[in-house]
């Protein structure tokens, strides 16, 4: 991150605050709890679908990006390959377009294929997207070739079809250097308002030795998330006849492409095989160690969950809209983008700086349903709450100063009683309080 002396500055205060001052729970959640899948066994277009994902299919457009070799961030080598990605998707009749991104000195490109979806109403979109850059003189052909060619093999399947929620395919660049490509889009869909739902991140799902390993694929996700990965479980259980494979939860892991978005207010998960994989990021990463049999399975399993998600109506769907997701505030005016990109592990990327009081919290709500009442809270607790739009709060303090790492959430209930949830991350220096003005 290029900082100026303000943002070094902030930063500092940042530091010693959080030193000083409880953490409340960087955990987000962007919750809207899913439908019942659609039967017990599966819905048969799905399994149609599903049926059309083949090895040699995967093998095709697996052997197409291994042709490269390594594809190290910024390189010729991924350059082209982003130009094998971005025709892939162009032969499929998808709407493909380059999404060029810098930062910390590497400049790539991410490649993103759209399904527009059919429902006029709906804003919603669900990414499912995998990496296809390696570390130096790796072919990454499970770390992230498996992930890359499974994205293009079920974008060839679903483009045939139309679902009610938009898709994105994306291929990333720049994660095996800090997710800086998956950053960049992150940061960018936040600050537009892309209503995205939820992120699905295939990296290594091409491998498995064992028995249980060849029937199980890992889900991991971020508290916000867990409801993705449980309904991605449920589809498991429900496709089990048609391919025999169940999802296994496990906690998160920030480094891969999914944490930007989690960062920057979004659900999503990382997605691998279960195995242990003792060629990652070595040149013995190569085609012949992947287990063909198992990758298939898990693609054809990838396709279901995908589709069950975008077909779902969405009852109710709530969206904090503002403060804006990283950035520093002054009062009531966003000063800066402060990203802390480049310390990723340490939980802050994304953080919204709030400093002084009456920074204002505003959310959207997506339902044909009446609202009975759209509730804000801090860490948990009941603050207040708004009966008629535009839902919005000056944030402060209830019975005490808020001062150092907070949550700030929003729900909204409708007159059926359905919910839908919606928080983020903040760090405040505020003085003011509901009971001192």
């Amino acid at each position: 991150m290029k900082g100026t002396p303000m943002s070094y500055q902030i930063a500092a205060v940042v530091v010693i605050c959080l030193f000083f001052f409880p953490a409340a729970s960087l955990g987000a959640a962007q919750q809207t709890v899913p439908d019942e899948v659609n039967s017990a066994g599966g819905d048969p277009a799905i399994i149609s679908m599903m049926q059309q994902i083949n090895e040699t299919m995967l093998f095709d457009y697996h052997d197409g990006l291994m042709r490269f070799g390594p594809r190290y961030t910024g390189s010729l080598n991924c350059s082209l390959a982003s130009q094998y990605i971005y025709h892939a998707f162009e032969d499929m009749g998808l709407s493909v377009a380059f999404h060029p991104w810098h930062y910390a000195g590497f400049s790539c490109r991410n490649v993103v294929a759209t399904l527009p979806g059919t429902d006029v109403n709906s804003t919603a979109e669900y990414i499912l997207c995998g990496h296809y850059d390696t570390v130096a003189g790796a072919p990454g052909a499970d770390d992230d070739g498996s992930g890359t060619a499974a994205v293009l093999a079920i974008a060839s399947v679903l483009c045939q079809h139309q679902f009610n929620h938009t898709i994105r395919f994306i291929a990333f660049s720049g994660e095996e250097v800090g997710t800086y490509g998956s950053f960049s889009y992150a940061r960018e869909a936040a600050f537009r308002g892309d209503t995205i739902v939820a992120v699905l991140n295939m990296d290594m799902i091409g491998y498995a030795n064992t028995t249980e390993g060849g029937r199980t694929l890992r889900f991991f996700p971020p508290p916000r998330s867990h409801w993705v990965a449980e309904y991605a479980q449920d589809i498991s259980l429900t496709y089990q006849n048609t391919v025999d494979m169940t999802v296994d939860i496990l906690p998160n892991y920030r480094g891969a492409d999914h944490q930007p978005f989690v960062d920057y207010g979004y659900d999503g998960v990382w997605i691998a095989h279960q195995d242990g994989y003792p060629w990652a990021h070595t040149p013995q990463d190569s085609p012949d160690k992947l287990n063909w049999s198992y990758y298939v399975k898990a693609t054809k399993l990838m396709l279901a969950i995908t589709v069950e998600f975008t077909i779902r109506p969405l009852d109710v769907h709530v969206v904090l809209r503002s403060p804006y997701e990283g950035y520093t505030y002054l009062f009531k005016r966003p000063l800066l983008q402060t990203s802390f990109a480049k310390h990723w592990y340490t939980g802050l990327r994304g953080l919204t700086i709030l400093l002084g009081a009456n920074a204002l919290a505003h959310a959207d709500v997506f339902t044909k349903e009446t609202i009975e009442y759209v509730v804000f809270c801090i860490d948990g607790n009941f603050v207040v709450w708004d009966r008629e739009p535009p839902y919005e709060w000056a944030i402060k303090g209830n019975y005490y100063p808020l001062i150092g790492k907070h949550t700030l959430s929003v729900s909204a209930f409708t007159s059926t009683g359905k919910c839908a949830y919606d928080e983020m991350d903040l760090f405040i220096v505020s003085l003011r309080t509901s009971y001192r003005g």
